[in-house]
């Protein structure tokens, strides 16, 4: 076998059409078994033929200690739809947010020529679209939502520490990604475990663990984090510092003794406001105009620990909760690694709350989910701003949930109609709905059991009538 050298953004071969694979002869068993020994080597969980300089269709990938190798491979099947990180060999320093489908289903021919079938959800079904995408000469730059520089941050001073790293949604992905660029070892990682996901609540990892074993991390999920036998394992690592984010459970005072640096978290605040798990949507929802990013020493009680450092994100009128965390998430990711810095130099500030000016964001209930078309307009456009993309603010028509995802206030303020009175429904007025001091537009709309969609193409299919009223009681 032999390493062969992974070919990088501008390289020709990565913008050609690989061409199929007409006989998978002995030549072909070699390259896979170079390509498997370059994947390994180079630390990736996958890779494309034209990665290595070969414009034949032949990908190789590796998760979960199952390796896959396939030839002239077809994805036949896909469904429903994720956002994730994604990363690749061959384009340095950047990384993006890649809308891919959920679940696919792929089949090609193995080693021996012989027909196979990869059913795949995911990470595995992340990277089997990455990897074939090469074979069109696509790369995940072309079709990311949002790219990241990942350039590591050169601090000569800085000491490197050994980090436990401890978080479960996406929001958490880019900040173990700035900890890994910035040159520190993770021992481990610890997430929740696997739950049902999605609409059809098929059991899957969370971001956290598909990115951590994209870059073979070792991984720990612990179904109770105050069990003697957790906390032993964590003490057996000596890690320096653990570093929280979005994790989903208040640690206990026997982790939080553990390392000697102590443990940092990342909020999606500028505490003491907003202490809790739902921050970015309460921030939206109360139509605040700033938030921002704050690291802190944990303590026992929620979000109380002494402020290290801060930053100020402003909040646009555009901004959704989706939006916004986005922002959230990349500021975090930084502010994460400059605090590192900071403690590895033993120059990191501390600053105690101020308990009195303390503010909660409790979870999300399904009754603040629900618009309530008795509030000013102001308000109902800020808890739809709150609650898209997830989980959806929503109100009833004929018995059943219509999640408004996108709306806008109406500048002519109407002075006719009742609260929930929907006072325009065509494509000239829109889809029109009274609020106590005004009217909302609703300008993208998600019936019960269906797709989104523009407001407008659910009026031509609904039979909205002017008149009609919207609400719980409907």
């Amino acid at each position: 076998m032999a390493l062969l050298r992974i070919r990088k953004d501008g390289d020709d071969v990565l913008r050609g059409k690989a061409r199929p694979v007409t006989n998978v002869n002995a030549s072909i068993r070699q390259l896979v078994e170079d390509m498997v020994e370059t994947m390994r080597a180079s630390r990736g969980i996958g890779l494309a033929a034209p990665q290595v300089g070969v414009p034949r269709r032949l990908i190789v990938i590796e998760t979960d200690d199952a390796l896959h190798e396939v030839v002239n491979p077809e994805v036949v099947r896909a469904e429903g739809r994720e956002v994730a990180i994604e990363g690749c060999l061959s384009v340095a320093g950047v990384v993006g947010e890649v809308d891919r489908a959920a679940k696919v289903r792929v089949t090609g021919l193995d080693r021996d020529g012989r027909t196979i079938w990869l059913e795949g959800d995911g990470i595995l079904a992340r990277v089997l679209q990455h990897e074939i995408d090469h074979l069109d000469g696509v790369l995940f730059t072309d079709k990311a939502l949002a790219v990241y520089e990942t350039e590591p941050a050169h601090y000569p001073e800085a000491k490197r520490l050994k980090v436990l790293f401890m978080g479960t949604p996406q929001f958490a992905v880019m900040s173990l990604l700035s900890i890994l660029r910035d040159g520190h070892t993770v021992s481990a990682v610890v997430t929740q475990p696997d739950r049902p996901r999605g609409r059809g609540m098929e059991v899957a990892a969370s971001p956290v663990k598909q990115f951590a074993v994209k870059h073979r991390l070792p991984v720990l999920q612990p179904g109770d984090c105050a069990s003697s036998e957790f906390v032993r394992r964590v003490a057996e690592l000596e890690p320096d510092v653990i570093v929280v984010v979005a994790f989903g459970r208040i640690l206990p005072r026997s982790l939080l003794d553990i390392p000697r640096l102590g443990c940092i978290n990342v909020h999606a605040s500028l505490l003491p406001r907003y202490r809790g798990a739902a921050p970015i949507n309460w921030a939206v929802m109360n139509g605040e105009s700033v938030t921002g990013v704050t690291t802190m020493y944990m303590t026992e009680r929620l979000d109380a620990g002494d402020i290290i450092l801060q930053k100020e994100v402003p909040i646009s009128p555009q901004d959704n909760a989706g939006t916004l965390h986005d922002k959230l998430m990349v500021e975090g990711a930084a502010l994460a690694e400059e605090t590192l810095r900071l403690i590895s130099l033993g120059k990191a500030p501390r600053t105690a709350q101020d308990e009195g000016s303390a503010t909660y964001a409790p979870l999300l209930t399904l009754k603040d989910e629900m618009i309530d078309w008795n509030r000013t307009v102001e308000r109902v456009c800020n808890q739809i701003r709150g609650m898209s993309p997830c989980p959806g603010a929503h109100t009833v028509r004929s018995g059943k949930k219509l999640k408004v995802l996108q709306a806008s206030a109406v500048q002519d303020e109407p002075r006719h109609g009742s609260p929930g009175e929907v006072l325009a429904a065509d494509e000239a007025g829109g889809f029109v709905v009274k609020a106590c001091d005004g009217a909302v537009r609703l300008e993208e709309v998600q019936p019960e059991g269906g797709r989104r969609m523009p407001a407008v193409d659910y009026l031509r299919g609904a039979r909205v009538l002017p008149c009609e009223v919207l609400g719980a009681n409907t």
